[in-house]
């Protein structure tokens, strides 16, 4: 038996009722991987989100110079959630960064679940709508960071750079 109680920890799940939760145990499966497994690759179909129950998994993606960590997940962290806004193949991969156990939840499983289920759907859907706007915001105070520099960091010898 699977203790729902990482569910309450998980900023997608946290606001579903125990009922609720219980829906999601029964369509996920916890999955063990070592140190160094590829849990899925940039380009591979997106067929679920994983929850980080232990360990740490590192999200990255492959360049001219090698491999680039965007983050690294530790519990109670998820990964793969685009795959439910979009049928968009994985943007990045992610590789378990020691051995971890995390929680899979099939797509397909889970957009019936929502399909059925409403108040589940506005649940996980709002929440997921939180999640992102946040990421959104610091990606947007990196992007301001990187670009403050460039523009006075002496990149542009001939003065600021000038805003498009």
């Amino acid at each position: 038996m699977i203790d729902a109680r990482f569910l309450t920890q998980s900023p997608l799940f946290r606001n579903l009722d125990e009922v609720e939760r219980a829906q999601i145990l029964i369509i996920g499966q916890k999955r063990q991987v070592a140190a160094g497994e590829v849990i899925f690759r940039e380009g591979d179909a997106g067929d679920g989100l994983f929850i980080v129950l232990k360990g740490s998994v590192r999200i990255s993606k492959r360049g001219a110079t090698g491999e680039e960590a965007l983050a690294v997940l530790a519990p109670p962290a998820y990964f793969g959630e685009m795959a439910l806004i979009d049928l968009a193949t994985r943007a990045a991969d992610a590789i378990a960064n020691e051995p971890s156990e995390l929680f899979f939840i099939p797509l397909q499983d889970l957009r019936s679940l929502i399909e059925t289920q409403h108040k589940i759907a506005l649940k996980i859907l709002y929440a997921l709508c939180e999640v992102l706007a946040q990421r959104l915001r610091e990606t947007n105070d990196r992007y301001m960071s990187i670009f403050t520099i460039a523009q006075w960091g002496g990149a542009n010898p001939g003065g600021p750079i000038p805003v498009p």
